[in-house]
């Protein structure tokens, strides 16, 4: 794909303010602007333009991980300077590319609508986070927003380990290191273990997929560093089974109560669009690990954390129903579109009538 043709859907996008770009062979390029698509030029896509730009956009290692995975990300910086989270996924034997808009500057927590409790796990010392929502609900966003507050905490000592740098954070008052995976360290494994030599005192591991990188996670907590990992998932019960899922089935009582030791708190979130204005407003779930979390944990009982959660506001912990009535009844979304996200939806609408 010709650059000057890139260059001019960038700046269509940011004229427009796109959050989306697609690239499918067969397709137009499409924008996507609030709910709909919009076409960002009239020239459909061959499958060589879409092969020949995941060709200038991956490394050898993102190749691999592409052909083993079906998918990849990367970051793509344009001549503008704008920064694009390339997401490149292979079906078929054909290539597919979807570019988000990545801001130059980390996000405020405040700024992103996230919950006060959410930032508050920014101020714990030790521990485990588990930090979990679906792709592209703005898991990274979210872990950039608690690396932004930990960047705040004078004397702390930072380690985030990425696949691809996406925001790119100053020193301020903490001393922070962004460390990319298969640049800067062979592995997150690696990249633990070499956070722990330096003394750090807050690693943070933007996606945990397998059982070594989640043991080295647990491992640094229970030395006494505070870790956040992402995992992809719908829910925090989901994002806990998906950790447990990690291990044979023999070894899952060990890994649960390992977890349960360390656990300090869990989110988990998804997307939901605006009612008034353009853009997308999260939907966050928070646990907080309580006496009782930590038993539903050790147990293997997480269909029982939703209802801890919902009795156990009083700790910080809430539901996405209960995220959900809120933006209700702030009108910052619809309740069609709360409805469709609600786990509960007769009890979203009965509660917001009775208020």
């Amino acid at each position: 794909m010709e650059t000057a043709r890139l260059e001019a859907l960038f700046a269509a996008a940011q004229r427009l303010g796109a959050t989306a770009i697609h690239l499918v062979p067969g397709r137009t390029p499409a924008l996507r602007v609030q709910r709909r698509f919009v076409a960002g030029d009239d020239t459909t896509l061959q499958p060589s333009d879409v092969d020949d730009l995941t060709r200038d956009l991956l490394f050898s290692d993102h190749r691999e991980r592409l052909r083993r995975n079906g998918h990849v990300e990367v970051l793509y910086v344009a001549r503008s300077g704008g920064r694009y989270r390339a997401s490149v996924a292979e079906l078929g034997g054909r290539c597919s590319i979807v570019m988000r808009p990545v801001p130059l500057t980390p996000p405020k927590a405040e700024a992103l609508g996230l919950p006060e409790q959410v930032a508050a796990l920014a101020r714990f010392r030790s521990g485990l986070v588990v930090v979990s929502g679906s792709f592209g609900a703005g898991k990274s966003t979210t872990l950039a927003a608690i690396v932004d507050a930990c960047n705040d905490d004078e004397g702390r000592h930072i380690v985030t380990l990425e696949d691809s740098i996406q925001f790119v954070h100053e020193n301020r008052a903490a001393l922070l290191h962004q460390r990319e995976v298969g640049t800067h360290v062979g592995s997150a494994v690696e990249g633990v273990r070499q956070a722990m030599a330096s003394g750090v005192d807050v690693i943070v591991v933007a996606e945990v997929r397998d059982a070594a990188t989640l043991d080295a996670a647990i491992s640094a907590a229970e030395s006494g560093c505070l870790v956040f990992v992402g995992v992809e998932a719908g829910s925090i019960t989901a994002a806990l089974a998906e950790l447990s899922a990690t291990v044979s089935v023999e070894e899952r009582p060990r890994l649960r109560t390992r977890l349960a030791s360390v656990l300090r708190g869990a989110t988990g979130q998804r997307l939901l669009h605006r009612l008034h204005k353009g853009g997308r407003v999260p939907v966050v779930e928070v646990l907080v690990a309580s006496q009782a979390v930590r038993q539903a944990v050790r147990a293997g009982r997480l269909q029982e954390l939703p209802g801890i959660m919902n009795r156990c506001r009083g700790l910080g912990m809430q539901t996405t129903d209960v995220a959900l009535r809120g933006l209700l009844a702030h009108h910052v979304v619809t309740q069609e579109e709360a409805l469709l996200h609600a786990c509960n939806p007769e009890e979203v609408v009965s509660r917001l009538s009775a208020r």
